[in-house]
């Protein structure tokens, strides 16, 4: 079988992202289902979910056969180890995010005041696109919520740079800048509402309450997810939009969503089809060295020197019926001589 129809073959029992697009709550089922797929094309299925291995395994299988096959695969396997970690960075993040998201619409469900709440809205400007975790829209304000489920401590500075901190720190991008694009997009779909200048508060919570977080940048809430109802509750401002307001402001909203497919960070019909090429490469090379092997013994056995070496072991333990003459005749005439010295000695006796 060529590479290509090998490749072709693997690809084929390779179901997820078959579809053309997905919407943001199926990307992470599609992800968990893809990185399955892999791993059971290159270990033992039932092995491979007792070892719980990933994506990252399957990377260090493959360096190690090709390896053993003289890197015949080393553009494709860079490739798709490249790419494997992105994955895996974006199943990480998702199951992260999914997570705090799940704690944080729960805490918004115990708020006491009059409100309607919308999550994961994504809105697309100008060529921009963003998404806001929740956006909760009350009567005294309406609140744009990040959320945040980072188990490192956090530091804010005075410009809005955001970094996580422990034994060094790690800048993760200025959380100001992020907000304030989606402040203006939101403002944006609001545009039409007839309300006037809204006010709008910007909230980053964390649902792991054990973290030290320091803000210096004061235009931005910063608090736990255990505390976000209250601050809502208590919230006050000059502003007042009644109940219709809100209902209004909802839907401008909705009918702002995106409606383009979610984009995904990754080229999934590009990655499948590397890690089939790169397994079918490996596959042929490996068959090509193991028939290689089996020529190379067949040939050394029928080599001349091992003919010779065969001959002089057959010489040695099996004498020719020439060489059994020889010997033959040489023990007849010894038994012919001590018979003539016999009869001589004899002779002599007798005299």
């Amino acid at each position: 079988m060529t590479i290509q129809n090998r490749a072709n073959e693997i690809l084929s029992q390779i179901t997820a992202f078959s579809e053309e697009s997905y919407t943001k709550a199926e990307y992470l089922p599609e992800l968990m289902k893809l990185q399955e797929e892999i791993v059971n094309l290159t270990f033992n299925g039932e092995h491979a979910e007792e070892a719980k291995l990933r994506l990252w395994d399957v990377g260090k299988h493959l360096e190690m056969l090709n390896a053993e096959c003289g890197g015949k695969a080393d553009k494709e396997l860079s490739d798709f180890i490249q790419t494997s970690k992105k994955i895996g960075n974006e199943i990480s993040a998702e199951i992260s995010g999914n997570k705090g998201e799940r704690i944080v619409f729960s805490a918004l469900n115990n708020l006491n005041c009059y409100n309607a709440v919308l999550h994961n809205v994504e809105f697309e400007f100008d060529g921009k696109r963003t998404e806001i975790d929740a956006i909760v829209f009350t009567h005294r304000a309406v609140f744009i919520i990040e959320i945040k489920n980072s188990k490192k401590n956090i530091f804010i500075d005075e410009d809005g740079g955001f970094y996580r901190t422990g034994h060094s720190m790690h800048y993760d991008g200025n959380i100001a800048d992020k907000m304030s694009d989606r402040e203006a997009m939101l403002r944006k779909a609001l545009d039409n509402v007839g309300l006037g200048y809204l006010k709008i508060f910007n909230i980053v919570t964390f649902t792991n309450h054990r973290l030290d977080i320091e803000n210096k940048y004061h235009r931005i809430k910063v608090c736990g997810s255990n505390y976000l109802p209250v601050f809502i509750d208590k919230f006050q401002s000059d502003n007042w939009y009644s109940d219709e307001n809100i209902g209004t402001m909802v839907t401008a909203v909705e009918n702002s969503r995106c409606k383009e497919p979610f984009q995904m960070p990754v080229n999934m019909d590009d990655f499948k089809l590397n890690f089939a090429t790169l397994m079918a490469t490996l596959e042929c090379s490996k068959e090509e060295k193991t028939a290689d092997a089996e020529i190379d013994e067949v040939q050394a056995k029928e080599s001349p020197q091992a003919k010779n070496d065969e001959n002089e072991t057959v010489h040695i333990f099996r004498p020719s019926k020439c060489r059994r003459g020889v010997v033959a005749a040489s023990v007849g005439i010894a038994v012919l001589n001590i018979a003539a010295f016999g009869i001589n000695a004899l002779l002599k006796s007798t005299r």
